[in-house]
């Protein structure tokens, strides 16, 4: 009755759900999957809970053969000509993600160069690039790297969300300075901004077909190009995530696959699940005289993180690029950070800092563009194309 597989399944769910209801309550001030990891970690440690619980549950097959979907599903996201018009922010973003790679690597004589590369991706990324980097330790026997990307990416939000609330504040203070000083110019001048300017659009192929385009069908193309991506890394050496993320963006702008295609189907969920499976038994492998080494790391890697996105965006004149110290911050440190805490930041230092709902509007508009865009290419795309690179280093 305790030893089935659905049992084991029922325990790690309730786990995550907890996490889950945590996040909620506390609005997303504490990470549900920081929470979750660390009852993972907990009941690994007291015995409570069977290091191969994942496995009794039957996620690790799922865990093997998921990942490619859903950086294809990832792909068809990109929006290559926004990415284009935000370029600056696109910018700002990588040259912080650039001085913070750097400072890990020089700082790895502290915590070892294997680790710093298992860290790297994992600190700029988010579920993917974690899931890449710990499987990647996991097969080449390098168990406390693995659980340090594992526990870097349960606090990622933890160190970002008070850096990024903070200087979107002030960044927010100064625009409506500015902005009180003539509000119809400048909503006028937004409205402008956002309507582009683009001509007709021509109607994509999924779209004149959408009456085919069905769950098992959303499902059975995702299946396809997560196949042809790993063929194409067994041909070429060149790690299936960055083909399957360029697959998809290839085959969203052509117009076979809609964006997020898995997300339309109703099976992102479990999918993610089992991809935190591939993640989970990293922190089984953790003794208690592991925690120390593990602390002492997590804090040299996010310190010199930190340190970087300050050079980049404070120290250097790099923050030019898009014209503020407080924005260029706030961009960095959406590394950390990515969709949907970004919007719900965004929402927040709109409420707190905007006295009418014409000026929240104005600083929802101003700063949810280079945030949501600034975490996209952070987590969701570079941050994968780092893991793909990195991950033969080990």
């Amino acid at each position: 009755m305790f030893g089935t597989m659905q049992f084991y399944l029922f325990i790690v769910l309730g786990i995550f759900l907890v996490g889950e209801i945590v996040g909620i309550a506390t609005k997303g001030k504490l990470s549900g999957i920081m929470v979750a990891f660390i009852i993972f970690l907990v009941g690994f440690l007291s015995g409570i809970l069977p290091a191969d619980i994942i496995d009794k549950a039957g996620l690790t097959i799922i865990a093997k053969w998921c990942p490619a979907m859903v950086i294809f599903n990832l792909g068809t996201g990109v929006n290559i000509r926004q990415l284009i018009r935000e370029w600056r922010t696109l910018a700002m973003a990588c040259v912080c993600m650039i001085c913070s790679i750097i400072i890990i690597l020089c700082v790895s004589p502290l915590i070892g160069l294997k680790s710093a590369l298992v860290a790297i991706p994992v600190v700029n990324g988010g579920t993917i690039a974690t899931q890449i980097m710990t499987q990647g330790a996991i097969d080449k026997g390098l168990t406390i790297a693995a659980a340090l990307a594992a526990v870097v990416y349960a606090l990622q939000k933890l160190v970002g969300a008070p850096l990024a609330s903070y200087f979107g504040v002030r960044e927010a203070n100064n625009l409506l300075e500015e902005f009180r000083k003539d509000p119809a110019a400048h909503m006028a001048a937004l409205q402008s901004n956002d309507k582009g300017g683009e001509g007709a659009k021509k109607v994509p192929f999924y779209q004149k077909y959408q009456k085919y385009y069905s769950s098992t069908v959303m499902i059975g193309v995702t299946a396809l190009f997560a196949w042809i991506a790993k063929s194409l890394d067994t041909f070429t050496g060149v790690n299936y995530g960055i083909w399957a993320l360029i697959l998809g963006a290839l085959c969203n702008s052509i117009g076979i696959a809609p964006p997020k295609l898995l997300d339309q189907s109703k099976s992102t969920g479990i999918l993610m699940i089992a991809m935190f499976g591939s993640i989970i038994p990293a922190l089984a492998k953790v003794s208690l005289g592991d925690i120390g080494t593990l602390l002492f790391q997590v804090v040299v890697i996010f310190a010199s993180a930190v340190a970087g996105i300050f050079l980049a965006g404070w120290v250097l004149p790099t923050w030019k690029i898009c014209g503020s110290r407080n924005l260029a911050i706030g961009i960095g440190v959406e590394q950390f950070l990515g969709f949907p805490t970004n919007v719900v930041l965004v929402r927040e230092i709109a409420t707190a800092t905007g006295k009418t709902e014409q000026e929240r509007d104005y600083i929802e508009s101003k700063l949810g563009t280079p945030y949501v865009i600034a975490g996209f290419a952070t987590v969701t795309t570079v941050s994968v194309l780092i893991a793909g690179i990195v991950v033969d280093l080990l």
